[in-house]
C-alpha cells in the first residue's frame, strides 16, 4: 500500500536536544457504534523516534558509556522536559 502523505514531527527538549517523531497509521477498521453517536474505529499505528541533534556537551558527557545498558540503572536517569 503506498504512503499517501508523510510529515515528521520535531520535538525540542529542555537540554537542547531535538528529536524526530514519525507515526504511521497501518490499518483502520470499523469497530462498532459509539453510545454517544458516530462510529468507533480500531486504529493500528507504529511509531519511531530518532535523534535530530544533540548539543556537544551532552555528547561528551556520555561518550565513554554503553549505548544501552542491559537493565535500566536504578539512578542516573533525568527527566527532560519537552519545550516545543
Amino acid at each position: 500500500m503506498p504512503i499517501s502523505g508523510e510529515e515528521v514531527g520535531l520535538i525540542k527538549l529542555a537540554d537542547g536536544s531535538e528529536l524526530k517523531l514519525r507515526i504511521l497509521v497501518v490499518d483502520v477498521r470499523e469497530a462498532g457504534f459509539s453510545p454517544f453517536g458516530g462510529v468507533n474505529f480500531d486504529v493500528k499505528v507504529i511509531g519511531g523516534v530518532s535523534t535530530r541533534s544533540v548539543p556537544e556537551e551532552l555528547r561528551k558527557a556520555v561518550s565513554g558509556k554503553p549505548l544501552m545498558p542491559p537493565e535500566p540503572p536504578p539512578d542516573g536517569w533525568e527527566i527532560v522536559d519537552i519545550v516545543e
